[in-house]
């Protein structure tokens, strides 16, 4: 898939996971009170980043990278260093 953004050197193009406008009871979240997740998952990889691929689920660092949105979706462009997890 490409939207037209493609990552350089060893930086991953990330869409960013939004976080649950409902609790598991099925209580509405205002937004102020719903938590920023540092989960998301890979758009694209530059050609020197390592071990992440697109469609990977990953664990970023928290105050790692550019975020951007491009086309009504937020995306976070980050160094591979600042990747910190796989989600399985």
């Amino acid at each position: 898939m490409s939207i037209g953004i493609e990552p350089l050197g060893e930086m991953v193009l990330i869409e960013l996971e939004q976080a649950a406008e409902k609790t598991a009871s099925g209580l509405m979240l205002p937004e102020a009170a719903r938590e920023k997740m540092n989960v998301g998952t890979v758009v694209a990889a530059g050609p020197e980043s390592e071990n992440v691929k697109a469609g990977d689920k990953i664990v970023y660092k928290k105050y790692a990278g550019t975020e951007l949105s491009w086309g009504d979706v937020d995306y976070l462009l980050i160094k591979s260093e600042d990747l910190q997890a796989k989600v399985k």
